[in-house]
């Protein structure tokens, strides 16, 4: 019996084309532009599960250099929407103390 060398053995879990994830990057680019503008309310999916939804792409997908920037945009653009969530929830969370001090 021969043994398997790791360095030969196919890889269980093939990643897929970059041309396939360019329909990935368009929505998860629009997606952002929505959060953005307003359109979306940022509390309607946390900015934790689109993080996650890009992370996926560079794991899943054998990106070309310029979807691997795209990538990287959104992936700092999501970390300034979800730092200015943040502060804009403990800046409410602070006017609503100030509030209820000053209504008792």
């Amino acid at each position: 019996m021969r043994s398997i060398d790791a360095t030969n053995a196919p890889d269980s879990r093939q990643r897929r084309p970059a041309q396939l994830a360019e329909g990935e990057l368009k929505h998860l680019e629009s997606i952002l532009a929505c959060f953005v503008e307003g359109s979306i309310e940022p509390g309607r999916l946390p900015t934790k599960y689109w993080d996650m939804r890009v992370a996926q792409l560079d794991s899943d997908y054998e990106l070309v250099p310029s979807q691997s920037h795209r990538v990287a945009s959104l992936q700092r653009k999501l970390a300034l929407l979800d730092a200015a969530l943040n502060t804009a929830s403990a800046a409410a969370d602070a006017q609503e103390r100030q509030n209820r001090r000053v209504a008792a």
